[in-house]
């Protein structure tokens, strides 16, 4: 039995493996490891650039919800 792959079909492996997971988890499982993932986008961009640069991670996942939750707190923005 192999311990390694060549880079194609380590990349092949990689991404049935994800697909596979994924396809297993429950909706509720998904959504937790999304939002942990923004959350940790979001905290890099404060600890890199401040509130503008948490910002910024925000409104590049949804413009939308940004606008909509920054006018609920009376900010206001040009084009984060």
């Amino acid at each position: 039995m192999k311990t390694e792959l060549n880079s194609k079909d380590y990349v092949t492996f990689a991404r049935r493996f994800v697909k596979d997971l994924v396809m297993d988890m429950e909706i509720d499982e998904l959504r937790s490891i999304v939002t942990d993932r923004i959350h940790e986008e979001i905290q890099e961009g404060e600890n890199n650039f401040g509130q503008e640069g948490a910002f910024e991670e925000m409104w590049g996942w949804s413009e939308d919800i940004f606008n909509s939750v920054a006018k609920d707190f009376d900010l206001e923005f040009e084009g984060v």
